[in-house]
């Protein structure tokens, strides 16, 4: 992203958050389902609704710059 200005550079931006908010939630969901450690499963269970609609917005944001 470092060679990307302007809109290229929030479309790279917005892409990566998407896909990171992604891999964020499966991981959570996956902690809260399978977590051995109760603590972070804790965590996981309380936490990822809060990533989920985190990225529900950023697909918003994604949408309208297409």
């Amino acid at each position: 992203m470092k060679k990307t200005t302007g809109t290229d550079f929030d479309k790279a931006y917005v892409s990566a958050m998407v896909n990171d908010h992604k891999e964020t939630l499966r991981l959570m969901q996956e902690q809260a389902k399978d977590g051995k450690d109760a603590d972070l499963k804790a965590f996981a269970v309380k936490t990822a609704p809060i990533v989920q609609s985190h990225l529900d917005m950023i697909n918003k944001i994604e949408e309208r710059m297409q």
